[in-house]
């Protein structure tokens, strides 16, 4: 006699993984500390950006007040020579836009008056440069 076996059928399992956020305390720490170290990152580079605007904002004015004080040499300078070449009307707006740049300076203002009162008694233009102080 042939025995036969018993025959149960197994079901047959199909597994489906699902990636699920775990609530777990240490999760909450952990994303705590990258928050609060970020914070700290985006300080310290605020903090870098602030001196290097703080930088780049002094460079400027050096350069300018450098590119300033060519030009008002340059204009002092070729004010000179026109005036020297007896060309007082060149002279004059030479002085004026040096004066335009550093009103406060002596040398101009001396310089602004005197070629002014040139201009007025040899062509009678700017005399309203000859009264004021």
């Amino acid at each position: 006699m042939n025995r036969k076996g018993s025959f149960t059928v197994l079901p047959k399992y199909q597994w489906e993984f699902k990636l699920q956020y775990s609530h777990t305390k240490q999760n909450y720490i952990i994303r705590f500390s990258i928050v609060i170290l970020g914070f700290f990152i985006l300080i310290k580079m605020f903090n870098q950006w602030r001196i290097y605007e703080h930088n780049l904002s002094y460079e400027l004015i050096e350069i300018r007040k450098s590119q300033d004080d060519s030009a008002f040499n340059f204009l002092i300078n070729s004010g000179k020579r026109r005036f020297d070449n007896g060309n007082s009307l060149g002279a004059y707006s030479e002085f004026k836009l040096a004066y335009a740049i550093y009103p406060d300076n002596q040398e101009v203002k001396e310089l602004l008056k005197g070629t002014a009162i040139i201009t007025c008694y040899n062509y009678g233009k700017h005399c309203e440069e000859v009264n004021v102080d």
